[in-house]
């Protein structure tokens, strides 16, 4: 399934790794020197997260910053993150097809590998943002797409800003899979857009051992992928245009 026009703005793959698994300063650093061919530009980012934590007097808030070191590529439409516990790799428009995405995952994940040992996985994810832009200034949302708010019969049928998103099971709650559609601010003159998020996680805490995490990668993408084409008519797949 390829298109001329596709709709993917941005796609990651993440792995949070076990407390098990040693780490220090030093790694973010290892790591570029072996991607440095590939990922040439390296910046630090700080970030901040607010971690929720329940005591006797009720639920009290953390605020911990953290530091992360991001590789770019030269156009820099690719990138990996390295943070604490933390390895990340993003791939921006253009897309050009999971071929291209997933051996920059295998070089990543491989050199974490030989920098140091992996004990256990905490947590994978593989994410796809899609912008879908439509021709008009009103549309039947049920001529584009299969997966959609519905309003019952006695309820108005117009609306506007919308959002609709479930959590899908997988391999007896092993994984689970969200699927979420928005409406968004349409770039084009005269069309409506929206946002489909589709992200495929482990549920379960060293669910999967550290040498069959990019096999889960791979079976995760299949099922991204066929969740996408159940949520898109074949009127929508006319406006990216089918290749295949």
């Amino acid at each position: 399934m390829k298109y001329k026009n596709p709709p993917i703005v941005e796609a990651i793959c993440e792995f949070r790794f076990s407390k098990e698994t040693k780490w220090d300063l030093t790694i973010p650093g290892s790591v570029y020197e072996k991607v440095k061919d590939q990922f040439p530009n390296k910046e630090n980012r700080l970030e901040q997260e607010v971690i929720l934590k329940a005591g006797e007097t009720g639920v009290n808030q953390d605020l911990v910053a953290s530091q992360k070191a991001l590789m770019l590529s030269s156009d820099r439409s690719s990138l990996i993150q390295v943070g604490q516990h933390l390895l990340s790799i993003n791939h921006l428009k253009p897309y050009v097809g999971w071929e291209s995405f997933k051996p920059k995952i295998q070089m990543a994940y491989d050199t974490l590998s030989e920098i140091t040992e992996i004990n256990g996985i905490d947590r994978m994810a593989l994410v796809y943002i899609d912008r879908i832009e439509i021709p008009g200034n009103r549309i039947h949302m049920e001529d584009y797409f299969k997966f959609y708010p519905h309003l019952g019969a006695e309820l108005p049928q117009d609306h506007n800003s919308f959002m609709v998103g479930v959590q899908l099971p997988y391999h007896n709650n092993r994984d689970f899979c969200k699927l979420q559609l928005t409406s968004a601010m349409a770039t084009k003159k005269d069309h409506v857009a929206f946002l489909m998020t589709t992200e495929y996680s482990l549920a379960k805490k060293n669910a999967i051992p550290s040498d069959k995490a990019l096999e889960w990668m791979e079976a995760a993408h299949a099922i991204i992928r066929q969740l996408f084409k159940g949520c898109i008519t074949e009127k929508l797949e006319d406006i990216f245009v089918r290749l295949d």
